[in-house]
């Protein structure tokens, strides 16, 4: 009788546990406001408006717009450390605009024939459409921050944990332990016009991978360069000069270009102290622009951002003073110019 009782008394707690269960996910999957069911915004600009702009990507006369947003009426556990957010992708074209809510993947890439991928850290997606997308490439257990196409439509990786190469049939994955490589964090990746592969290493320098050829130019072969520095975020311009950002621990980021054969130091705003210089953009048309954030020394404190761009070998400011909060990412057309802030995109004509 009393394992009767006791069995009985076991079933009843399972069933309200389960019954509980049941009310969180339910609380989980419908307290989150169903934007779909409200008006449809009359402008992409509105729409955006209260949205982080975390990436712009423009292929094919269409705006790829990556965004984020705090949600408001999500539930969230007492022991959870974090607000829940909800990403967008939303595409432009002729001024009309559809987008699509849930959507984990980060900064899009094309390859040479103009198809548009997109990637969370282990996986890579060929967009047929919006809301429409079909897993191109798996990685693994090798987890990636960004990758590259070549002129073959291969795929070089890099990230925390080594870099990677596809040839279309095997992952190839380098790490500290198996190669010349003398970190396994890297800060991004490009591929210059002769098929030069470009990997910054975290406090290491700069890795070349030319063909098959392996060579590691250190920090003390790097101007300015001390071993508290490092490059990132390295992209190629149309006359093939590789350009990067510069991490210095103890004074303002800058950006340095390099021409296959000297090092130079470029200052796109020379306000004085207080800006944090060197983050780097490319827009579709080959245009470096450099985003010069507001830097509040002993507060560390991001707030105001400065735009300047590359024309004729000379750094041009853009007067974006009416945008009062802080810069993310810069691309532009023939005709116009999309600022994407941490308060909506923002755009100005040429």
């Amino acid at each position: 009788m009393i394992l009767y009782w006791s069995l009985l008394k076991t079933l009843i707690v399972m069933k309200n546990s389960t019954i509980l269960l049941l009310i969180v996910i339910f609380n989980v999957l419908f307290s989150c406001e169903r934007t779909d069911l409200q008006p449809k915004p009359d402008s992409y600009l509105e729409y955006l408006s209260d949205k982080t702009i975390l990436s712009i990507e423009i292929y094919n006369n269409k705006i790829w717009i990556a965004s984020s947003k705090y949600c408001d009426t999500c539930y969230i556990h007492p022991a959870s450390s974090a607000i829940p957010t909800i990403e967008q992708l939303t595409v432009v074209e002729n001024s009309t605009y559809e987008y699509e809510e849930g959507t984990i993947f980060g900064t899009p890439r094309c390859d040479n024939a103009g198809n548009l991928y997109v990637a969370n850290s282990m996986e890579i997606y060929k967009v047929n459409n919006l809301n429409d997308y079909s897993l191109f490439l798996e990685t693994g257990d090798f987890r990636f921050k960004s990758f590259v196409f070549d002129k073959d439509d291969n795929i070089w990786f890099s990230g925390y944990n080594g870099i990677a190469f596809w040839d279309k049939t095997e992952l190839v994955i380098y790490n500290s332990n198996n190669s010349e490589l003398p970190t396994d964090i890297t800060h991004g990746l490009a591929i210059d016009k002769s098929g030069v592969v470009w990997i910054a290493l975290d406090f290491k320098g700069l890795l070349k991978i030319d063909s098959d050829k392996w060579e590691i130019i250190p920090n003390n072969n790097i101007p300015g360069l001390t071993s508290l520095s490092y490059l990132r975020s390295p992209i190629v311009d149309a006359d093939n000069n590789i350009w990067f950002e510069v991490f210095v621990s103890n004074k303002t980021s800058n950006i340095v270009m390099y021409n296959g054969t000297d090092w130079e130091y470029q200052y796109p705003d020379e306000s004085g102290n207080g800006k944090f210089h060197g983050n780097l953009s490319i827009d579709s048309k080959g245009r470096i622009w450099s985003i010069n954030t507001f830097f509040e020394y002993g507060t560390n404190i991001l707030s105001g951002s400065s735009l300047s761009f590359r024309n004729n070998g000379k750094w041009v400011t853009l007067d974006a003073s009416d945008i009062e909060t802080r810069i993310l990412d810069v691309n532009a057309n023939d005709n116009k110019i999309f600022i994407g802030t941490v308060n909506g995109l923002f755009e100005k004509n040429y």
